[in-house]
């Protein structure tokens, strides 16, 4: 009779256990022991529990169904803390629910005061508007998941029920949105959302032309124009895939496109390296008028770029032996010498290898996401025959929301 009562009461743990793993991702047998200890049938457990149950409720699992049960449940907050913890986040102004194409307006007040006189009665002057516009586009990316991929490659160490780790399907999604947020990281500054076109054997394609072959976007990076019958396939050094670097129009897209269409000028020209680039700064910063320089400015740059600096500051004006306390660290925020502490010099990972110097006002730089959309989300899960797609999908956008204050060199 005991041996019945025990039994019923193993199953009904199971049941409980498994219904927890399909909606949390928690171990069921780990849920399962938990719950036959905390009830009057763990006195049982080591009397007469049979050898190869007892084995089953603390050694790890192989059953990976709860990787679609979890993500049901946790994508808008995987998503969430994917983009949320791109560098590039804490470094611009973040529009957060961006759904449509949305004008970054800018009003310029005209010159008005002056003495009082009771016989004058019309304002002068008066104001401008101006706006630039931020569009979104959306990116994804499709997930395929089968067990058989994941099932023993893992879970063996994480899933012990009195590990202090993360549960399995937590861990597996947390790995692919840490890789979905490297890849937006990585290709923030150059992407581009250009034209593409689907490929045809017959047709001929420039340098920098992009097609879509086989369901992958390529860029023709050969420097010329390709031959008929030239695919990704038959001529793979005329091809990059560049599926994750055309999602939207980033930093070095707008600025090119600036320059060419908007009237922003570049305010010094020609290269710089570690011995001339703090008076290849200083000399953008003497064009910053007053007014701009007054509210204080960042010049936006590359790690490598900001290396050099201080190197060459340190040379100039410190020690030049890297002492603690009297040079500037390398890899971190600083004061540009003889700028009256109005320009801080702000290195980036997301600006990669560039040469660009960006100075500007803080909050010009503008970051688009949609944080609250449907859009933002995992859709629809799809059953196959070994296990299941899902798709990611989320948006981004960047725009200069003011080139009146911005400043920029001619490097790319």
């Amino acid at each position: 009779m005991k041996t019945i009562r025990f039994m019923i009461g193993v199953l009904f743990a199971l049941l409980i256990g498994t219904a927890v793993q399909a909606e949390t991702g928690l171990n069921a047998y780990a849920v399962s022991g938990t719950i036959l200890a905390s009830g009057t049938v763990l006195p049982y457990v080591v009397k007469e529990l049979p050898k190869g149950i007892a084995f089953m409720a603390v050694s790890p699992a192989s059953d990976v169904s709860a990787l679609e049960g979890y993500i049901r449940k946790a994508d808008k907050r995987l998503i969430g803390q994917a983009l949320n913890g791109l560098d590039f986040i804490k470094d611009l102004r973040v529009i957060r629910n961006l759904r449509e194409p949305r004008d970054l307006n800018k009003m310029t007040v005209a010159d008005g005061i002056r003495r009082l006189n009771v016989d004058i009665e019309h304002a002068k002057g008066g104001r401008k508007w101006t706006k630039r516009q931020i569009s979104p586009e959306l990116g994804m990316k499709i997930i395929k998941m089968v067990p058989e991929d994941v099932r023993e490659s893992f879970q063996s160490e994480m899933l012990d029920p009195n590990a202090k780790v993360l549960p399995f399907a937590q861990w597996v999604w947390e790995q692919e949105f840490n890789k979905i947020a490297q890849e937006i990281n990585d290709n923030f500054y150059y992407n581009t959302h250009p034209d593409v076109v689907a490929y045809e054997a017959a047709a001929t394609y420039a340098d920098g032309a992009h097609i879509i072959f086989k369901e992958i976007i390529y860029k023709n990076v050969s420097g010329g124009t390709t031959t008929a019958g030239e695919s990704p396939d038959t001529a793979q050094a005329k091809w990059e895939d560049v599926d994750n670097k055309v999602l939207f129009d980033g930093p070095d897209a707008i600025i090119k496109d600036a320059i060419a269409n908007d009237g922003l000028l570049t305010v010094n020209t020609g290269t710089f390296d570690e011995t001339t680039v703090y008076d290849y700064i200083k000399a953008m910063w003497g064009t910053v008028t007053e007014a701009h320089k007054n509210r204080g400015m960042i010049a936006h740059v590359s790690y490598d770029t900001q290396q050099i600096l201080a190197e060459n500051v340190n040379t100039r004006f410190g020690s030049g032996q890297g002492i603690g306390g009297v040079d500037i660290e390398e890899g971190k925020p600083f004061i540009l010498k003889h700028t009256g502490g109005r320009l801080m010099i702000m290195p980036h990972t997301w600006m990669k290898d560039s040469n660009r110097i960006i100075i500007t006002e803080k909050d010009n730089l503008v970051l688009g996401l949609n944080q609250v959309s449907d859009k933002q989300k995992v859709g629809k899960i799809v059953h196959t025959l070994h296990g299941f797609n899902a798709i990611v999908k989320f948006i981004l956008a960047f725009q200069i929301a003011d080139l009146e204050k911005t400043y920029i060199n001619d490097q790319d």
